[in-house]
């Protein structure tokens, strides 16, 4: 394992179990969010700092706003590695103030946009920028109504920040989607290679060639018997392509850097999934071998990327969570009925009872 992919490990475990000590109701995933937010700027969480970057949002905004909800912590680790965290927070509300400007409901994919151009020090441009992400989603969802939703909201900003004309970026995602889906017939759901297709939009370059690049990775994945996810993971393999290493170097290292990960407190078994630590130890991996050679550097696609699909991954879980109870109580009612029903068979010679058919 590269030396500096495997400090950077330690320090985004040591980074999250500082984070989830300090606050620990929040959910573990966007802990780890908020560890990697850290580890990317190559400094230790600065907890005492966030919880006094807590007290100025609790002061500026109201109870129920989005600010303080699932994605509080990832703004709060951006606040905290700012020099003067009011400032930062005042420019962002400037910027977040334009993003949901004639929207009746706010989002948390709305906050993470605001942070994108924060993070790109676009602010200046950030009406401009804003307009064209709505004309962006606007003819997205004009051409897949369905797997256009809020939680492209992010990625579309991504590409609002390039230079592409608008045409270009549909041009883009038309031609990706369409070869993903049809010619290559990867069998992943429509959403997820959309919003692969988004990501890989971001970058300059033939979108076929970037295609195949992203088949070749997923399928060396495969082949050692390391399957990536293709639900909310997927869309990650995007950072994947501009790499200084060559597709088996990569996958290997992701495999050892997933496996290092896997020993590290608050990455086990318990806390996440395979295909989720493979998702972030294929962050790490960008992060550290990626050659930012578009507008949009590579560090900065990988850590929205990373709140992003915590986001997603969370969602997912609560919702998961909260249908479960009934799923089971609805399979062990039919169980019960079952049971019953098989009470009612007939009696044989021998006094036991026999199932109806």
């Amino acid at each position: 394992m590269i030396d500096e992919v495997k400090a950077r490990c330690e320090l985004l475990a040591a980074n999250s179990i500082a984070v989830r000590k300090k606050f620990f109701l929040e959910k573990d995933l966007m802990g780890i969010v908020s560890g990697l937010i850290f580890t990317s700027a190559g400094r230790e969480a600065d907890t005492a700092k966030m919880k006094e970057c807590r007290k100025i949002l609790k002061r500026r905004t109201r109870l129920l706003s989005n600010l303080r909800a699932v994605v509080e912590l990832a703004l709060l680790s951006k606040m905290a590695l700012a020099e003067d965290p009011a400032q930062y927070f005042s420019d962002f509300m400037d910027v977040y103030k334009k993003v949901r400007k004639g929207k009746l409901l706010e989002n948390d994919y709305m906050v993470l946009a605001s942070l994108l151009i924060l993070e790109l020090d676009r602010q200046e441009e950030s009406t401009e920028i804003v307009k064209k992400a709505k004309v962006l989603f606007e003819k997205m969802n004009k051409d897949h109504p369905i797997l256009t939703t809020s939680e492209d909201t992010s990625f579309v900003m991504f590409l609002a920040l390039t230079d592409k004309t608008v045409e270009a970026i549909m041009e883009d995602l038309r031609e990706g989607y369409s070869y993903l889906n049809d010619t290559c017939k990867f069998s992943a759901t429509g959403n997820a290679i959309y919003e692969l297709c988004e990501v890989l939009a971001i970058s300059y370059g033939d979108m076929t060639e970037k295609c195949d690049k992203v088949m070749r990775v997923f399928n060396a994945f495969k082949k050692r018997k390391a399957e990536y996810g293709k639900a909310q993971e997927l869309s990650s393999l995007g950072a994947l392509i501009d790499l200084d290493l060559d597709t088996d170097s990569l996958v290997d290292e992701i495999i050892e850097a997933e496996a290092y990960l896997k020993t590290q407190n608050g990455f086990g078994d318990k806390i996440m999934e395979k295909t989720q630590r493979l998702m972030y130890a294929a962050i790490v991996v960008a992060g550290v071998c990626g050659r930012d050679t578009s507008a949009i550097g590579n560090a900065v696609i990988t850590n929205t990327l990373s709140i992003v699909k915590a986001k997603q991954i969370s969602t997912m879980i609560s919702i998961i969570g909260s249908v479960a109870p009934s799923l089971i109580s609805s399979f062990l009612k039919g169980e019960d009925e079952k049971s019953e029903s098989a009470g009612e068979g007939e009696k044989t010679d021998d006094g036991t009872e026999e199932n109806g058919k």
